[in-house]
């Protein structure tokens, strides 16, 4: 590539960032506000238009007075108070068509120029292929949850995980195209090793969170450190063990609740500690000056990230405040761009090293 054209093809998919970046936090708000469900079917085309007018809003909010989640629990809702959450609805669909489009058109061009080389190619079918399934699973999980309360634990955390594995890798070619291999560091296997382990404990840490956010367990155990006076919750012992609520939302699901927000809490200061020692085990390893300060970065990402969530629970009073569950999936973005940018340097070395 040369340096016009990997800044060109760099810049569409650093917007391809941002604008995944959006859409997982456009997603958040939609199921904070509980807004999932306002859409009850899937037009790809003809969903792109909202409704224009009363006799078609009225429509729109017949079928949603169909469903389990309006006779349940918004019962009374007037059709301006459906407005509002099928607009975070509509919004997360409508971005992912625009996200369609703002990829597939330059790309259409870039290959019409021959700017994409076979090696990205490949990457950039992969990175389609996995748009795709997300899409699907989407789907799946909406269909899932009108049948029912809420959208399934489990299948929210299938979606919004998958979601960031398409964000990482897309974190992931950026860089590709944009720094691609050099002399980045005397760089070991252990070190390269240390830090996948790092990304698996990661997407562990997410997936469990999103099993918790679709128990909204948080409400179960709003202190901190300690769990409602426990480090151990004693529901964990004296309810019934049951994976149940981790496929359907039940809301008298103690012991999930309990096991599922003490797990987090577990792998979150499992994280903390992984981190801090591969910083102090690697702090010297980087010999390249943006590879070095990005990595002097990693303790300070994961740091954020625990804090937010900290105050995220201790706000969790009654209901999971918005703004603090938003700004923590915010969080967990940028440190799965922080750890994809460590690996990245890590595996992209061209020198090597002793073991």
């Amino acid at each position: 590539m040369s340096p016009f054209v990997r800044k060109i093809v760099g810049t569409w998919l650093l917007i391809g960032c941002l604008m995944v970046f959006f859409q997982v936090i456009l997603g958040g708000i939609t199921r904070l506000t509980e807004s999932g469900l306002s859409i009850t079917e899937w037009k790809p085309i003809k969903g792109t238009i909202p409704p224009l007018n009363a006799l078609e809003w009225d429509q729109e909010f017949a079928h949603y007075k169909e469903k389990i989640q309006y006779k349940i629990i918004n019962e009374g809702m007037t059709v301006d108070e459906f407005k509002w959450i099928f607009f975070w609805e509509y919004a997360h669909r409508l971005w992912a068509r625009l996200m369609f489009f703002a990829f597939i058109i330059p790309l259409v061009y870039f290959l019409f120029k021959r700017y994409i080389p076979l090696a990205l190619g490949t990457h950039l079918a992969a990175l389609f292929v996995m748009a795709a399934l997300q899409g699907v699973v989407g789907w799946i999980m909406v269909r899932a949850g009108l049948s029912g309360l809420f959208v399934p634990p489990l299948s929210l955390s299938t979606h919004l995980t998958l979601a960031l594995i398409l964000y990482a890798y897309l974190v992931w070619l950026t860089l590709y195209v944009y720094r691609g291999k050099g002399n980045y560091g005397k760089i070991t296997t252990g070190v390269k090793f240390f830090a996948f382990a790092i990304l698996g404990v990661l997407f562990l840490q997410i997936f469990l969170g999103g099993i918790l956010s679709g128990m909204k367990a948080g409400l179960s155990y709003p202190t901190w450190p300690d769990m409602n006076r426990e480090f151990i919750p004693s529901a964990l012992f004296s309810e019934p063990s049951s994976t149940a609520g981790f496929l359907k939302y039940i809301p008298q699901d103690l012991w999930g609740k309990a096991f599922i927000q003490f797990s987090h809490r577990i792998t979150a200061y499992t994280l903390i500690i992984l981190i801090a020692i591969f910083w102090f085990c690697s702090k010297n390893v980087a010999t390249d000056n943006i590879f070095k300060k990005g990595l002097n970065l990693f303790p300070f990402f994961v740091l954020l990230q625990a804090t937010i969530g900290i105050l995220t629970v201790l706000n969790c009073i009654g209901k999971v405040p918005v703004s603090w569950g938003v700004v923590h999936q915010a969080g967990a973005m940028f440190l799965i761009a922080e750890t994809v940018f460590v690996i990245f340097h890590l595996t992209s070395n061209t020198e090597t090293a002793s073991t």
